[in-house]
């Protein structure tokens, strides 16, 4: 499909950004394996779903038998179950991003830093236009109706790959 040729390369820019970062600011940046605190997410784009429930299946992914309403359900033991296939804000959420106007990244990281380049921020609007625009390609190209929403809760997507799971 077209949309997840366009989702990938997405992504490779995502997580060509994400290394930029890291490698700027390593000491700057608390977010680490084990910190969830901003792991509350509840919904994703219908393209972002389909990523995670193929993974997840073509991995016969092992997901956690209990989760809490306040955090993500992919979660377990403190740790990203879907690390691999997680969705772009999972992939940008902490680091330096321009937002409806205004810098933000997580309080813990950059607290000894004044300034920053722009170069170092991610236009998250430009961004959501862009996953917003591969998501309606997607929506046409999908045969799933269960893909064919306007997003689609991270508990929907739990229950049917777990649904899918005990199928195969």
């Amino acid at each position: 499909m077209k949309s997840l040729e366009l989702y990938s390369k997405l992504i490779v820019n995502i997580d060509e950004y994400e290394k930029k970062i890291l490698a700027a600011f390593s000491k700057e940046i608390k977010c680490k394996k084990g910190c969830d605190e901003c792991c509350i997410l509840t919904s994703v784009f219908p393209v972002e779903a389909y990523v995670i429930y193929k993974s997840a299946v073509s991995e016969n992914l092992s997901l956690p038998e209990n989760f809490t309403k306040d955090k993500c359900v992919f979660l377990y033991n403190g740790q990203c179950s879907i690390y691999k296939s997680r969705p772009i804000i999972c992939r940008t959420h902490g680091y330096p991003i321009f937002y409806d106007g205004r810098v933000d990244f997580c309080p813990k990281n950059f607290t000894e830093i004044k300034t920053m380049d722009s170069g170092f921020m991610l236009n998250l609007d430009a961004v959501n236009r862009t996953i917003a625009s591969i998501n309606i390609i997607f929506v046409k190209e999908v045969d799933d109706p269960f893909f064919r929403k306007e997003r689609i809760s991270l508990t929907e997507l739990y229950e049917y790959i777990s649904k899918t799971q005990r199928v195969c």
